[in-house]
């Protein structure tokens, strides 16, 4: 983690890298096969495309590597990559060291993305705490369950 003129800057990958064995892909896919019959069956042809269609690009996305990203918090904001979420669009945060890595949590005031998790790899979480406190209450939360079965499940 880097600070610069009352900016801090790290740099973590955007996912874990998680390896899935052939039987992983062969399990899903038996199972994204047995829902798009059974649609088709059903005579929900537009559903069993849409399973074909999200299966292979859960395909595709588990082949690709985890892009490294750059966070940035500045006076006015935080930057990820070139996207920037102002404080103003920001309700709360909360720093979870119950993870592994531990996540920034951020709750946000827009429907699209209620919740920002950021990794905290190789970061001084009493730094980040001091400097966010300054400007966003810090409220208690925890990630969804749902993203945390759906890890456990390797997606």
């Amino acid at each position: 983690m880097a600070r610069d003129n009352d900016n801090l800057t790290w740099m973590t990958l955007e996912r874990r890298a998680i390896h899935h064995a052939p039987d992983w892909y062969w399990a899903v896919g038996i199972i994204a096969v047995s829902i798009a019959a059974t649609a088709y069956i059903l005579d929900n042809i537009l559903f069993a495309v849409f399973i074909v269609i999200s299966t292979i690009v859960l395909f595709l996305r588990t082949l690709q590597k985890p892009r490294e990203m750059t966070y940035s918090i500045t006076q006015k904001g935080i930057w990820i990559n070139k996207e920037f979420h102002g404080f103003r669009t920001l309700e709360s945060f909360w720093i979870d060291d119950q993870e592994d890595p531990p996540l920034l949590l951020l709750k946000s005031k827009t429907l699209l993305m209620p919740l920002l998790s950021i990794p905290l790899e190789d970061v001084d979480h009493e730094a980040l705490q001091a400097y966010l406190v300054l400007v966003l209450p810090e409220v208690e939360m925890h990630e969804p369950f749902s993203k945390r079965i759906m890890e456990y499940l390797g997606f």
